[in-house]
């Protein structure tokens, strides 16, 4: 169940951005513009959850940076320690979402603008010079979460797990292979996708990471708990299956924000809960409901537009014990209006400026 204790906070940095998410079925494209990146999705649904949740990052000073922290507020996630960059764009990513041969829904990812091809702006790590003045602003926190690698996102992660914190660690490749290292040893929880980061175990398994998670896709994932000094056996825990696939994007993130969740409400500190692998299993298996549900609805975090957190919880935990199938008309009974609105036509080039205005 979605919680308001205080102790339930979480700082964020990383892969924040607005989505602007086009959908090609039909007879004409429309978009919908979100918060997302996996950082900005992570602090979103958290926020949803009733989490004090704060984000960290850069953005520019322009209508894209305008309406991705209209957003996030929107969720409920602070911003005030989000660097509005004078001269400078704010990252976008263009979701797609169209219907395959086959008939299937399917969506793709790019950064160029889909109707002048120019290229969007891209995401800008902490500065390493900012790393401390950063730190001493930062809230009271239980959770650190971070999705890129960079030296002052790494310092700010020691100094959370240094106060208490648990470090969630959900990397997106190895560029830096001595820097990835580091932010190994500082985490908590790793997660990573099989298709973007392979043979990686031994590397995880020398820096001691407590958590170890693997996903595979629509295959669902599999995950290791370090428990008293030894790496226990390898968790498969295939997906659930989706009540209606309407959009896939933002599973990973579900999966993610439901298994801190989990986590931070099942135990009385950091180390218990993530020594205890059926305390792991059953955080993870109630992200990957709330995936599954998520998947019912258009956008990356569709879910959470749709329905209040607790009636969405009540569902997770019967499709977790296997008592009832994941269900998008149960959901609808309880329906949330769009905060978003309505589909936005999508004909103007977005040209150098980054955005359909």
């Amino acid at each position: 169940m979605p919680s308001e204790d205080p102790e339930l906070s979480c700082v964020g940095t990383g892969f924040i951005v607005l989505d602007v998410i086009r959908n090609l079925v039909g007879t004409g494209a429309t978009e919908k513009r979100f918060a997302g990146g996996s950082c900005g999705n992570v602090l979103s649904i958290l926020a949803y959850f009733g989490w004090d949740a704060t984000a960290v990052g850069r953005i520019g000073d322009d209508h894209a940076g305008n309406e991705l922290v209209a957003d996030l507020r929107k969720s409920g996630v602070k911003t005030k320690l989000l660097q509005v960059e004078l001269g400078r764009g704010t990252p976008i990513i263009v979701q797609e979402n169209y219907l395959d041969a086959k008939g299937r829904p399917r969506h793709r990812f790019s950064r160029t603008c889909p109707v002048c091809g120019a290229m969007l702006p891209a995401y800008r790590p902490l500065l390493t010079a900012d790393a401390a003045k950063i730190a001493a602003k930062l809230p009271s926190h239980s959770v650190f979460y971070f999705d890129r690698v960079a030296p002052g996102t790494l310092e700010i992660a020691k100094k959370s797990r240094a106060n208490g914190a648990l470090v969630v660690f959900e990397p997106s490749g190895i560029k830096d292979e001595r820097l990835f290292a580091e932010c190994l040893k500082v985490a908590h929880v790793v997660k990573y996708s099989n298709d973007r980061i392979e043979g990686v175990h031994d590397v995880i398994a020398k820096a001691k990471v407590p958590i170890e998670v693997e996903t595979l896709g629509a295959k669902g994932l599999r995950l290791r708990v370090r428990s008293n000094g030894r790496v226990g056996a390898w968790h498969d825990l295939p997906a659930f299956a989706a009540p209606e696939l309407r959009d896939a994007a933002g599973s990973g993130d579900w999966t993610t924000a439901g298994l801190i969740h989990g986590l931070m409400t099942s135990s009385s500190s950091v180390e218990e809960a993530v020594s205890k692998p059926n305390v792991v299993v059953l955080a993870t298996r109630t992200g990957q409901a709330l995936a599954a549900l998520n998947c019912g609805f258009e956008g990356a975090r569709g879910l959470m537009y749709a329905v209040d957190a607790g009636r969405a919880f009540e569902l997770v935990g019967a499709i977790v014990e296997g008592t009832k199938e994941p269900s998008v008309a149960a959901l609808h009974t309880n329906n949330h209006a769009n905060r978003n609105g309505d589909d936005k036509a999508s004909f103007n080039c977005s040209g150098a400026q980054a955005l359909h205005l």
